[in-house]
């Protein structure tokens, strides 16, 4: 779903919970967070990076037609009902 957005140059999955090596290797200019960032070391971490590099984080706020975790639970019922 990501790729098909005309705004999004690269799609990059990630297992663990660490953001500063791929903001290295892929040189982003906006980082995009959700509000319920918080102050996780990890977080701390890509944050100094990014402010460091004068790169901007964007922080957008919860919605729940924007819920992630809602819209990988519709996409699933989804295919699932077409199966």
């Amino acid at each position: 779903m990501l790729k098909a957005l005309r705004s999004v140059d690269i799609v990059r999955p990630y297992h663990e919970l660490e953001y500063t090596s791929a903001c290295k290797e892929l040189d982003v200019d906006i980082f995009v967070i959700g509000e319920d960032w918080g102050s996780k070391s990890h977080n701390i971490e890509v944050e100094t990076f990014l402010k460091e590099a004068g790169k901007s984080i964007v922080q957008v706020s919860y919605h729940p037609q924007t819920s992630s975790t809602k819209i990988k639970e519709s996409t699933i019922a989804q295919l699932s009902i077409a199966v």
